[in-house]
This record gives C-alpha cells, sequence and structure tokens, in this order.
C-alpha cells in the first residue's frame, strides 16, 4: 500500500490513503503561484486541517511504499498505519 506524508515547513501531516495527491499537488502549487493561499489537506483521523502556503515555504511530498503485513507487526521503521488504512 502507497502511504503519504506532506510536510509543510517543519510539520509533517500524515495524509489518508485516499488522497488525490495529483489534487493536492495541483492546490499547493496554484497557492503558491497566487502568492499564497490556504490549502485544506485530508489529512488521517477526525481532524480539519488548512495550511497556509506561501512562496518560499518548503512542502515536500513522501510516497512510501508500505507493505500492509510489516505495518501492522511494526516492522517499519515509521508509524504508518492508521485508521483510514484498514478496508473491513
Amino acid at each position: 500500500m502507497q502511504v503519504y506524508t506532506l510536510t509543510v515547513g517543519d510539520r509533517p501531516f500524515r495524509l489518508q490513503r485516499s488522497c488525490d495527491v495529483a489534487e493536492l499537488a495541483t492546490a499547493l502549487t496554484s497557492a503558491v503561484r497566487d502568492g499564497g493561499g490556504m490549502v485544506s489537506l485530508p489529512v488521517a483521523g477526525d481532524v480539519a486541517v488548512a495550511v497556509l502556503v506561501s512562496p518560499g515555504v518548503c512542502v515536500v511530498l513522501e510516497i512510501h511504499d508500505v507493505e500492509l503485513a510489516a505495518a501492522v507487526t511494526g516492522e517499519v521503521d515509521f508509524p504508518w498505519l492508521a485508521a483510514d488504512d484498514l478496508e473491513y
């Protein structure tokens, strides 16, 4: 499975697995080109997050391939498994 982390400045945000990465990248790029703007992030969990993105702010989108079994057993260096990663 793929998992996503978006870091804005020095703050990392764990994104929902169902995140449309291309759409988010377009929104972030548009905000920077417009001189700055608020962008809503599809973060994992029951919280709404919007960030102010402007020229000069470092934005990094990381995409990791993680096997679900490894994430469940804790065999990875980072806590990727979130409630939205499980399909019931």
